[in-house]
C-alpha cells in the first residue's frame, strides 16, 4: 500500500519541477568586458570589476528570479574591452557589457562643469557639499554581433567615502541599472 503513494508522489514532484522549469525565463548571458578608466586617478580596475559581479549576484538572489518572474543574468568575463572580442561568441553571450570610470574627483579639487545626462546618486545635483569626493561610471550594453549600443547610461556619487568605496558603489549601482534595462525590454 505504501509503495504506491511513494511512486505517485515521485511522479508528482518530478512534474511540478518539470513544470516549474518550464516556467523560468532562459537566463540572459552577460560578457562583462575589463574595466577602463578615462579618469586621472589610478583605480584598481579587476577589483572594481568583481565588486560590479557581485553585484550582479547579489540581484540574481532576488525574489523575483527566485520565483521565475525574471531572468537570471549570468555573467562571463572577458580578457579585453574590444567590442568584437571573439570570446563573446565562444562563451556564447548574447550581450556584452563596457564600463569606462569616466571621473574621480576628490573633495576640494575644480570638478568643473555637471556631466550632462547623468543620474546622481546619494546627493542632488549641483550639490554644494564640499567635503564630497565625486566619481562617475559610463556604461554601454552591446548586444552580441551588433555593433550598435543596445543601452547606455551614465550612474554619478557624490560622497565622503574614499574612492575605492565610492566606485564600489557605483558598481552597484550600475549593476542594478544594467539589470533593470534588461527587466524592462525583456
Amino acid at each position: 500500500m505504501r509503495q504506491p503513494s511513494i511512486l505517485l508522489s515521485s511522479i508528482l514532484l518530478i512534474s511540478l519541477a518539470h513544470v516549474h522549469a518550464q516556467n523560468n525565463p532562459e537566463p540572459i548571458r552577460l560578457c562583462v568586458s575589463t574595466l577602463q578608466n578615462s579618469s586621472r586617478t589610478a583605480i584598481d580596475a579587476t577589483w572594481q570589476r568583481n565588486q560590479l559581479i557581485k553585484a550582479f549576484e547579489r540581484n540574481n538572489k532576488g525574489k523575483d528570479v527566485a520565483k521565475g518572474k525574471a531572468a537570471r543574468i549570468e555573467t562571463v568575463l572577458l580578457d579585453s574591452n574590444s567590442e568584437t572580442d571573439p570570446a563573446v561568441r565562444d562563451k556564447n553571450c548574447q550581450f556584452i557589457l563596457h564600463l569606462n570610470v569616466v571621473e574621480v574627483i576628490d573633495a576640494g579639487t575644480s570638478d568643473g562643469d555637471p556631466r550632462p545626462h547623468s543620474i546622481g546618486i546619494g546627493s542632488t545635483p549641483n550639490d554644494p557639499r564640499s567635503n564630497d569626493n565625486r566619481a562617475t561610471v559610463s556604461y554601454r550594453i552591446m548586444q552580441a554581433g551588433e555593433l550598435k549600443v543596445w543601452d547606455a547610461g551614465e550612474v554619478t556619487a557624490h560622497d565622503p567615502l574614499p574612492d575605492a568605496m565610492l566606485l564600489s558603489h557605483l558598481m552597484d549601482q550600475t549593476a542594478n541599472r544594467v539589470v533593470s534595462d534588461f527587466r524592462e525590454h525583456h
